[in-house]
């Protein structure tokens, strides 16, 4: 193919920032109406890329053509001029504003000093029409889930006779059924000949949507493949420059029988009701269900970051009453929230003053002021222990890849030596490679003697992880699953509700 039949041609691109060569001479082409992955680890160089393209940086070298032409795109609103349009995990709609308006934002038909409300509607619905997109445009878009909220920003690029669509992690918060409606979608505005860019973690969605992938490592194009012609594990070695066999490792399952933790009829209205369960010191118990099945909610309340209405709670066999996250700290227990960025860490602190921040006792000098010599000192130590890859202890937590913050975000809660772990969705966000260094310190942690309660939406790793599973559906406890038992398909079984087998057991 000649290079005026190709849509798109990243060509040599290289970005270098103070400290860090983010990308060096990656090189990827991207035909008419063609659905083509990027993949790599947290840190590869995706997201610069992607900046790069949309207009948010410029490249330092290389060049980008689009239908054969050299462009220089300079902001991102030249490249939607261009017809590139991204799509990110937040979307950047008006929550208070409608549907149309939101697709319409900037770009409303006026006429006489006046907006053409009528025009707007029914242009919105041809729009959602074309792209078989069942979505009232009237509807207020605080009222619509995030799946829907992410067809909104497909329908708002298509509107915009995009070329391009990017889309940065489109299914990170958004259930199956929900999935297979995107790409339904996606299937559709190919075949009309716009080109999807996509990024994502999980490898299987590559192998149901995308024709062809580019694999980035450090920065580098790795290779560039068509994806029938390639394997997951075989990409997996390309991102991570090993064969890191199976993920989850083996299970040590030599569990203490000390209970740790015992949760009694706990509630909390609205949310959850008669919770009982307990964890043993160095047991890794998880918690499965749907999306809203309460589970969250239930390692929150534990915590002290959401109250309680009724039942206790016991730390080795001793009632406590923890108001606060402040108490479940003094009471030994730590929690990494599925909101990392918001609950977990401080993005605009440094690494070292995000993992020494809960231990400002140890850092006070006898003045009263905080010895920096105190905090370096402890910030090496769990950087050390916890493979923390940073330019230095002075760089911004906001500026390291995903599974480097959450890294951080574990040194962190482990700074203050507690006996019980809450991980809310440890692995979401983050490349594979992360993942297994996540799974492979959480289990070093429950050898140790941890107490450890995992919360995940992905099966292969509850099984892969858990010694025991509880499951939670609509915030009742509906099922325990001892090791022997663990399968994807009977824990989603009883996550969803087998109907007939309960209505035969009534």
């Amino acid at each position: 193919m000649s290079s005026n039949e190709y849509l798109l041609e990243m060509i040599d691109i290289s970005k270098y920032f103070p400290g860090v060569q983010a990308l060096d001479g990656v090189s990827f082409k991207l035909e008419k109406g063609q659905v083509f992955a990027i993949v790599g680890e947290n840190g590869a160089g995706k997201s610069t890329l992607i900046k790069i393209l949309s207009g948010s940086y410029t490249n330092d070298h290389g060049e980008i053509k689009i239908e054969g032409k050299k462009i220089n795109i300079r902001n991102p609103f030249h490249a939607m001029q261009l017809g590139i349009n991204t799509i990110y995990q937040e979307t950047s709609l008006v929550p208070e504003i409608s549907v149309a308006e939101n697709i319409f934002l900037g770009r409303q038909p006026i006429k006489g000093g006046k907006l053409r409300w009528k025009q707007m509607f029914d242009d919105s619905q041809k729009i959602l029409d074309d792209l078989s997109i069942n979505l009232n445009p009237r509807s207020i878009v605080i009222d619509l889930s995030t799946a829907q909220q992410q067809l909104i920003e497909i329908a708002k690029a298509f509107s915009r006779e995009a070329k391009i669509i990017i889309m940065d992690e489109p299914t990170s918060a958004i259930a199956e059924d929900d999935t297979e409606n995107l790409f339904n979608i996606i299937r559709g505005i190919v075949k009309k000949g716009t080109s999807v860019i996509y990024i994502s973690h999980r490898l299987k969605e590559i192998f149901r949507i995308a024709e062809m992938v580019t694999i980035l490592r450090d920065g580098k194009t790795v290779t560039t493949i068509k994806v029938s012609e390639t394997s997951e594990m075989d990409i997996v070695k390309y991102m991570v420059g090993r064969d890191i066999g199976d993920i989850f490792g083996e299970k040590t399952y030599e569990v203490s029988g000390e209970l740790i933790l015992e949760a009694k009829n706990i509630a909390r209205r609205g949310f959850f009701k008669n919770i009982s369960f307990n964890l043993k010191r160095g047991e890794i118990l998880g918690l499965s269900g749907l999306v809203g099945a309460g589970r969250s909610e239930i390692v929150r309340s534990i915590f002290g970051l959401d109250k309680l209405d009724s039942g206790e709670i016991l730390v080795e066999g001793q009632r406590v009453n923890i108001k606060n996250s402040t108490d479940g700290i003094n009471k030994g227990i730590a929690f990494v929230s599925e909101d990392r960025r918001t609950e977990s860490i401080i993005q605009g602190f440094t690494v070292r003053e995000n993992v020494t921040i809960l231990l400002l006792k140890e850092v006070i000098s006898k003045i009263g002021l905080i010895s920096t010599k105190k905090e370096a000192r402890l910030a090496k130590k769990y950087i050390d222990e916890f493979s923390i890859k940073t330019p230095s202890m002075e760089q911004l937590v906001m500026n390291l890849s995903g599974g480097n913050q959450q890294k951080v975000a574990l040194a962190k809660c482990l700074s203050t030596s507690p006996k019980i772990l809450i991980l809310d969705e440890p692995t979401k966000g983050i490349d594979v490679g992360a993942k297994k260094e996540i799974h492979t310190l959480v289990k070093e942690l429950a050898n140790s003697g941890i107490g450890v309660i995992m919360v995940s939406s992905e099966l292969p790793e509850i099984i892969g992880m858990c010694h025991r599973v509880l499951v939670i559906r609509e915030g009742k406890l509906i099922k325990e699953f001892r090791k022997e038992e663990l399968n994807e398909e009977d824990l989603m079984q009883v996550a969803v509700g087998n109907i007939q087998s309960e209505v035969k057991n009534l």
